[in-house]
């Protein structure tokens, strides 16, 4: 059985931009986008008429 080798550790250039990008507080490869997560988990159209199963349907109307 074969062991594969370490990879290689990212050239300086690459830590200096996740750096100063994390400084700058924006999203990073390989991390979590935290405004994504927030800006999903909220009722986008919780004040606006929407189409649910081709019907319009206003805010309150029940059916």
């Amino acid at each position: 059985m074969r062991v594969k080798p370490p990879a290689p550790a990212d050239p300086p250039i690459y830590r200096d931009v996740l750096s100063l990008w994390a400084s700058q507080g924006r999203t990073l490869p390989g991390h979590r986008d935290q405004e994504w997560t927030r800006l999903a988990a909220g009722p986008v159209w919780a004040d606006r008429t929407v189409r649910v199963s081709g019907t319009l349907v206003r805010p309150g109307d029940a059916r």
